[in-house]
């Protein structure tokens, strides 16, 4: 595997695994240009872009500078500069950066010199204070918006830290409801301002009786997704939610959940950029783009041929169970695994992330991170208009903070377990 990008410090897997996972690509016929492996089509203001799998298998490689061009964070010295959990950082248009430490709510901001400048926030339930942050946007006009689903609002601050903005949730009143219980949530943001919220839907009798030591199968049912327009919402679209697998064991006489999404089953997925959102089935590779008033404006479509689960596949994970590669009990993920039979299809990918300047990247599949947690991730990323412009590896997606326009912020663990923020320089061919 090509080992580009810069390389955080943490715990590495076996290379080979990405490669055993990967899709292969292969030309399936007519269904585009052959000069250029790309057709683009439009009709009633939607445009189709449709790309020959060929194209893929020839776009540049992007990488990063070898060394971070900046880091935040240290192992001693004063409090703004030392970070028990880092859950998020971005850069701000005047160059300063924002880093959010997770275990106070705490939004500390740094010159473009890594020097602290300010620090606002916190947990309470007044204003500017955090509950839950599930959700950061920094605005293209200007400031930061924050959502919070205990508090179940929306608060928007200025760029110096002031709130400039609260604004409620706002949740359908057409029955996102079980027993009582709201299934609204903050969806996102994109940075032109548009706030989605979504909801989820079981089917009836969809959760079964959990029985100690057996692996029981949760269906992932639907999300609606909804935009937030004035005091009510508008439902833009729907994906669906991944299964998952359950499995109650008892220790020291207490019953614990031990719980994962079912691996190579195919999910919806969603991802929102500056003034657009992404939404694809990964059982196909085809994603919508709509803007940001819910309108579906173009359709991305890659002709590709799947591919299916092999018992090489499932054995390869299976080694790598109880080792720094899983988060996961060995003996429960085993049990699991002997369940998983070969021959499904792979999805073709397992995330959608937008960058600052609207270009979409999609990463291919990897399993889920309680089963593997795998040192490289490949994606593909294509423009604002849809068309493939590269390949590009990184270390864990879940360490990506930030994809900017021509940088990238990670996440980075040293021996000592301290965590810094990291920028690196995107290098394009």
């Amino acid at each position: 595997m090509p080992t580009t990008g810069p390389t955080p410090i943490l715990p590495r897997i076996l290379p080979s695994l990405a490669l055993i996972l990967s899709a292969a690509c292969t030309d399936s016929g007519p269904a585009v240009a052959p000069a250029t492996g790309v057709l683009v089509t439009d009709s009633a203001d939607i445009e189709l872009v449709e790309v020959g799998a060929e194209v893929l298998d020839t776009l540049p490689e992007w990488t990063f500078s070898p060394e971070p061009m900046l880091t935040i964070g240290r192992t001693t010295g004063e409090d703004p500069y030392l970070f028990a959990s880092i859950q998020d950082a971005f850069r701000l248009g005047s160059g300063e950066f924002v880093v959010v430490e997770g275990f106070d709510f705490e939004f500390r901001i740094f010159g473009s010199d890594g020097l602290h400048r300010r620090s606002f926030g916190g947990r309470g339930e007044g204003p500017g204070e955090f509950g839950e942050i599930v959700g950061l946007r920094k605005r293209t006009q200007g400031g930061i918006a924050v959502a919070d689903n205990r508090l179940r609002r929306v608060t928007v601050f200025d760029d110096q830290g002031a709130v400039s903005a609260i604004r409620p949730t706002v949740c359908p009143a057409d029955g996102w409801y079980f027993n009582g219980i709201s299934l609204c949530y903050f969806g996102g943001f994109t940075g032109d301002g548009a706030v989605f919220w979504y909801g989820s839907r079981r089917a009836e009798g969809s959760r079964p009786r959990i029985d100690e030591g057996a692996v029981q199968r949760t269906p992932g049912g639907t999300r609606f997704l909804a935009l937030a327009s004035g005091d009510s919402t508008l439902v833009v679209d729907s994906v669906s939610a991944r299964g998952h697998v359950r499995i109650v064991q008892s220790l020291d006489g207490t019953p614990a959940l031990w719980s994962v999404p079912e691996i190579f089953e195919p999910e919806g997925l969603w991802a929102f950029g500056p003034r657009s959102v992404a939404l694809g089935e990964s059982s196909g590779f085809e994603i919508r783009l709509r803007d940001s008033s819910g309108e579906l404006r173009r359709v991305l479509r890659v002709d590709r041929e799947p591919e299916f689960v092999t018992s090489a596949q499932i054995d390869a994970i299976r080694v790598l169970t109880g080792t720094p590669a899983s988060i996961s009990p060995r003996e429960l993920a085993l049990q699991y695994l002997d369940e998983v039979q070969p021959g499904g299809q792979i999805p073709f990918f397992s995330e959608l992330r937008f960058d600052d300047a609207g270009r979409l990247w999609v990463a291919d599949y990897v399993p889920p991170r309680v089963l593997l947690v795998p040192d490289t991730t490949w994606w593909t990323v294509f423009d604002e208009d849809a068309l493939p412009l590269a390949r590009v590896a990184t270390g864990r997606s879940d360490n990506i903070l930030e994809l900017g326009e021509n940088h990238i912020l990670l996440r980075e663990t040293d021996e000592m377990d301290v965590q810094r923020v990291a920028m690196y320089r995107i290098e394009r061919e």
